[in-house]
Parts: structure tokens; C-alpha cells; sequence
């Protein structure tokens, strides 16, 4: 009786005759893995966009056309998961792995590096309050179109409203009825209001020190509101143009709102509301976080709150609203809240004095 071969052994050959011929070798060399393929092929597909906005953030460039793209630069976070996750799934099943390892790795850097800058905003400051604290609305109107019965069922608790986009029209709304009587001061008024399309700031404590900030396609301004318990608190109604307005005007108000920000000094306590037509990623915001000014969402760990588009089929998608604050100011609680009538989600944040 013969003996088994063990297996990947040479066994003779049977000559014609019988007699061996020579050993001969099994071949046991691997058959492809099946859909190997399409694993890499589906990680490399994830990589690139993922890259795209790792490049935009780094760079953060402020040409129109890039600027566009760089407003979905948070979904590059989702673009790198699929990536990792495909290298990984092919690495695993790889008989080859070193080009698949480095690729890999690449891929979790980029992740990582996503997570890094998107982690802050759900995680909360908690800087310490030395004040009162009040209640600030941020709403786009949409060209005076928003639901001004809605808006002011939204604001029955709120202290201060910071509005854009609105029209003379909607200032008449404003001024009249139950807001007028929650907000009995408000920036700019009398014949300013009636000829002016742009920001307004609504408030239940006196404000002074009006503004007009130099002209922008929507006039921006801002106003000091007098508190009780806080102190003076310099208030401004911020909507730059956005990048489809061409021709860098998207960078040039920008400009305009950072040299104003910049008169104001360090020495008083400066909330800029608004609509900034840029998310977080982008250089303006970038800058203006880098000149002391931190979202709201941020300071309180909010999370995502994407506010552009609204009251649309599709769910809003990018952070271009905002409520940023100085570092004599924090906040602690930021929520979204929708208005019939205007394309943009408001904010509403509670905020207080720090120092």
C-alpha cells in the first residue's frame, strides 16, 4: 500500500514503463482574490475627493471658483472613512501588501487629520461666566422674505436679533407688532431703514454707537448694546457676498468686514453675527478665528449645524451661518431653528461675559 504525499511535495513521475522519470513539482502558487478589485478600485475612488479637501483646507485659497468647492470641505471626513475602510478590506485580503500598507496609511492620516479639525465643535470650552447671561438670534430673511410671525415666536425669549438681507420692506414688519414691542431699539432706524437694503440689529437693551460699514452688496453694521450685567457689548450684523457674486467680491467684503473688526480693538466685548457665505474651513473664517473670534458652536460643542439650504427637498448641507465671539465672551448653548419663507436655518446661542 502506498503512503500519502504531503502536501507541496515533489513526487516522481511514472515513466512510460512504469519507472520514475523525475520529480515534479505541484504547483500551489494562490488564485486571485476574488473582488480585490473592486475594493481598491472603491478606496481609490473615496481617495481623491478626500485629498481635495485636505488640499482646500491647507491651502484655503480665496479664488471664487475654489471657494465653491472648499464649502463642502467637512465631507471630505466621509470621502477618507470610505477610503480607509476600502484599503483596509484589500490589505487584509492582499497576498502583496506593501503598496497597499502605504496607501493605506496615507489614507488614515488624511482621516485623522479631518477628525482633528472637525472635533472641537463637539466638544464644549466651558470657559468660565462672569456675567448675566442673554440670548442672541442670527437669521438670513432671504430678501425680507421670512415668515415674520414665525420669527417672532422664535425670538419670544431672545435678547438681541442680528437679521440680513433685510429690505426696507421687512424693516416696516419688524417694526411693528409683537417684535417691535419685544425690541423696542433697533439699528438702522428712521430714514437709514427705509432706503437701505442689509443687516439690522433688533435689541431689548438701548443701543448706541451706530455704524454703517463701508458699502458691501448688503450694508453691514453694528451697533453697542447696553446690557445690564454685562456692560457694553458691540454688536455687528455681518453678510459678506457670496463667491457666485464674482470677480472677488466674495474676499473683498470679507475684507472689508475683517479691517472693521480690526478699529474695534481688544478692550470691549464683540459679538459678529450673520450670514458669512463661508464655513469654517474657508481663509475668511480661518482669519477671523485666528484674529480671537471662535463660533459659538464651537465654544458650546454644538456639533454640526449645517444652515444652508432650508425649507428645500434637499436637507441642509454646509455651516455658512454663524455667531462668532471674542474671547471676552463664551457660550453656552447653540441650537438651530427654522423660519418658513428664507433659504438659511437661524442660530440661536446663548451667550456671557468671561472676563
Amino acid at each position: 500500500m502506498s503512503r500519502p504525499t504531503a502536501p507541496g511535495t515533489a513526487v516522481p513521475a511514472p515513466g512510460p514503463t512504469g519507472s520514475a522519470r523525475g520529480p515534479v513539482r505541484i504547483d500551489r502558487s494562490p488564485m486571485p482574490r476574488r473582488f480585490q478589485a473592486f475594493w481598491v478600485g472603491l478606496a481609490m475612488l473615496a481617495f481623491f475627493p478626500g485629498l481635495y479637501a485636505v488640499i482646500m483646507r491647507v491651502l484655503a485659497p480665496n479664488e471664487d471658483l475654489l471657494a465653491l468647492t472648499a464649502s463642502f470641505i467637512p465631507y471630505g471626513i466621509l470621502f477618507s472613512l470610505v477610503s480607509v475602510l476600502g484599503f483596509l478590506v484589500a490589505l487584509i485580503r492582499a497576498r502583496r501588501r506593501r503598496a497597499l500598507a502605504v496607501t493605506t496609511t496615507i489614507a488614515a492620516l488624511m482621516l485623522a487629520l479631518q477628525l482633528g479639525w472637525q472635533a472641537p465643535f463637539f466638544v464644549a470650552d466651558h470657559r468660565p461666566l462672569s456675567t448675566r447671561t442673554i440670548t442672541v438670534l442670527s437669521l438670513n430673511l432671504r430678501s425680507g422674505g421670512a415668515d415674520l410671525d414665525a420669527l417672532s415666536r422664535e425670538a419670544s425669549g431672545a435678547d438681541v436679533l442680528v437679521l440680513v438681507e433685510v429690505t426696507p420692506w421687512a424693516m416696516q414688519g419688524l417694526r411693528s407688532g409683537a417684535l417691535a414691542a419685544r425690541f423696542p431699539y433697533a439699528v438702522p432706524d428712521g430714514q437709514q431703514a427705509s432706503t437701505r437694503n442689509g443687516s439690522a440689529i433688533l435689541s431689548r437693551f438701548p443701543l448706541s454707537q451706530a455704524r454703517a460699514l463701508p458699502p458691501t452688496s448688503w450694508q453691514m453694521w453694528s451697533a453697542v448694546a447696553d446690557v445690564p450685567g454685562m456692560g457694553d457689548l458691540t454688536v455687528v450684523g455681518a453678510h459678506p457676498c457670496n463667491p457666485f457674486c464674482g470677480t472677488n467680491r466674495w474676499s473683498d467684503e470679507h475684507r472689508v468686514l475683517d479691517d472693521y473688526l480690526d478699529t474695534l480693538g481688544t478692550d470691549r466685548r464683540v459679538l459678529v453675527a450673520g450670514d458669512f457665505n463661508a464655513v469654517d474651513d474657508h481663509a475668511p473664517m480661518l482669519a477671523l478665528k485666528h484674529a480671537g473670534y471662535r463660533s459659538a458652536t464651537d465654544l458650546a460643542g454644538a456639533g454640526w449645524l449645517p444652515t444652508y439650504p432650508a425649507n428645500s427637498v434637499v436637507p441642509p448641507l454646509i455651516p455658512i451661518d454663524h455667531i462668532l465671539l471674542d474671547d471676552r465672551l463664551t457660550a453656552t448653548r447653540v441650537t438651530a431653528f427654522t423660519v418658513p419663507g428664507t433659504d438659511h436655518r437661524g442660530l440661536r446661542a446663548v451667550i456671557g461675559g468671561t472676563r
